[in-house]
Formats: C-alpha cells, sequence, structure tokens
C-alpha cells in the first residue's frame, strides 16, 4: 500500500486569492516571482488551470495514482479560500482523497470554528500551518486552540519550516525547534515537520530524540540539500532519520501538483522506494513509511 501524505490541489481561484494577499503587502510581487522563476506557479500553469473543472482535476488525479500504485493521498489547498474546492474534490473520491485544513489567518479566533467545522465532516484530516508564509512562530500561544481542537479530532499537525518558494516569507519563523515546547504541551497532539525540515535537518534530529509526538515527512525533491554547508546524499538523509525517528515517525511524500506541465512525482516515489532498499530497510519497516504510518495518524481505515 502506497500513501502520498502531501500533494497539492491548486485551481485558479486559489492562485488569484493568493496574487491578491501578495499584492496587499507589495504590489506586482507575485507576477515578479513567477517571472523571474523563483515561484512554483508556472505560467503554463495559469493558462492550464484557467480551462480546468473540479471534475475534471479529480478524474486527472485518479488517473494519475493509478498509473502510479498510489492508494491514496492527503491534498494541501495553498489558501484557505480553497477549502470548498478541495471539498468538492475529495469528495468525488473520498476513499482515495484526504484533505488537510490550511487557515489563511490562524490567530483570528473564528478560525477555532473554521477548522473544527472541516475536521468534523471526516473528509480532512490534519491541519496545515505554514510559520514563515502566516507570519507567526508555532510557539506562539494564540495557536495552542488549534493544538487542542486537533488532538480532539486526532487530526496531525503538518507544518513547513526551512525553505520555501513562496514570494514573501519571515524566515525568523522558519526553525522547526519553535514546536518543541508545544509538542511537550500537547502530548495527545501529533506533529508533523514537512521536507525533512528543508534545511534545517540538524534541529529536526534533536527534535526527534526530545519528543516522541513529532513526526517526519519525506515529500519532495529534497533539494534542500544542495544549501547544506556539507551536502548529504537522500540516503543518508533517510538513514539518519530513521536512526533517530524510527520507521514509525516517518511518512512518504512526494509534494507533487497536477499543474498541466508535470504529473504526479513518480521520480521522487522511485527514488526514495530505492533508497529504502539501498539502506536495507526490512519491507515491514519500508511498508511503514511508504503507507502503513499515513493509514494509523490520519485514520485512514475509517
Amino acid at each position: 500500500m502506497i500513501i502520498d501524505a502531501h500533494v497539492h490541489l491548486v485551481t485558479m481561484s486559489m492562485i488569484l486569492s493568493a496574487q491578491k494577499k501578495w499584492d496587499r503587502v507589495k504590489p506586482g510581487i507575485m507576477e515578479r516571482a513567477i517571472a523571474h522563476g523563483r515561484a512554483l506557479i508556472k505560467r503554463e500553469t495559469l493558462t492550464f488551470l484557467k480551462s480546468v473543472s473540479i471534475p475534471a482535476l479529480a478524474h486527472m488525479w485518479l488517473e494519475q495514482m493509478d498509473k502510479n500504485g498510489v492508494d491514496k493521498a492527503l491534498f494541501l489547498p495553498i489558501r484557505g479560500e480553497g477549502l470548498s474546492e478541495l471539498d468538492e474534490f475529495i469528495s468525488l473520491a473520498p476513499d482515495r482523497f484526504k484533505g488537510y485544513v490550511f487557515l489563511d489567518d490562524p490567530v483570528k479566533k473564528s478560525s477555532q470554528a473554521v477548522l473544527r467545522r472541516w475536521l468534523a465532516t471526516g473528509r480532512f484530516r490534519g491541519l496545515k500551518l505554514y510559520p514563515s508564509l502566516q507570519m507567526i512562530s508555532a510557539a506562539d500561544k494564540r495557536l495552542f486552540p488549534l493544538y487542542d481542537i486537533c488532538a480532539e479530532y486526532s487530526a496531525p499537525v503538518l507544518m513547513h519550516f526551512g525553505i520555501t518558494h513562496a514570494p514573501v516569507s519571515d524566515y525568523r519563523f522558519t526553525n522547526p525547534l519553535d514546536i518543541q515546547y508545544p509538542s511537550k504541551l500537547f502530548p495527545d497532539t501529533q506533529f508533523m515537520i514537512a521536507h525533512f525540515g528543508a534545511g534545517f535537518f540538524r534541529e529536526i534530529l534533536l527534535l526527534g530524540f526530545h519528543s516522541e509526538n513529532i513526526h517526519l515527512d519525506t515529500s519532495g525533491t529534497n533539494n534542500w540539500r544542495l544549501f547544506l554547508p556539507s551536502v548529504m546524499g537522500l540516503d543518508g538523509i533517510f538513514k539518519r532519520a530513521i536512526e533517530v525517528y524510527g520507521c514509525q515517525r516517518i511518512l512518504f511524500g512526494t509534494d507533487s501538483v497536477l499543474n498541466g506541465v508535470a504529473g504526479y512525482r513518480q521520480f521522487v516515489l522511485d527514488e526514495q522506494a530505492k533508497v529504502l532498499k539501498a539502506i536495507k530497510l526490512k519491507k515491514n519497516d519500508q511498508a511503514l513509511i511508504m503507507g502503513g504510518n499515513a493509514q494509523r495518524l490520519f485514520n485512514l481505515d475509517k
């Protein structure tokens, strides 16, 4: 069984919503990011998304998942305003698709009700926070009610720390050590760090030693390795992460998005599966990372 714990649903309305947000920060900033190739959203993507519907996207995703042997996937929207679209998308294949809630302003008290409402549907199984993008520390007390709600619904909290393609971000909030304190205050909340920490590899190893309710996802190309003082091979990253976290706290992901240019990231799946074999991991442990842990953490058998 393969469960991809980190993929993205992107729609035109989500992109327009994001553009409005960034234009309020500094007019034209997202356009400049696209023009300079520093954004995940390319012009070809915009052309594709203008003509595609939610049912069409669901059909494409199912085709890509079937082609690559992926049983289930957990989807992230790029804006909180896209939750209704993501809900429509999930409803088209609820046995294969589940989602994360994203909150545009997580410190607003009304965001607590929004989180609770979407988790109560059963179609959303986790919360995504992006501290450097949302410009708030993961240890900010204003987020604590969200952690409590996630514990109530057994919904993991996924956080993106480290390197980002966002056109505007505040790197003061990008260190994963910020979740050390919340992980102790909320022992019944399961926290996940995306992309092996996206550059903060030393820090996530420290966290893995200190907190049993912190998990990692493996998603993406992990090319953040190129920006470390000493470049590590992906096999070394997996080996050290497993030595600290064990196989029970690591979840496979690809960070795929269907954008009219690229399909499902089969090369990421193949590369990571190859690494697990190369480091001579037992088949049962490989199965945990490739799907078993996600099945358990997100209650995907329900």
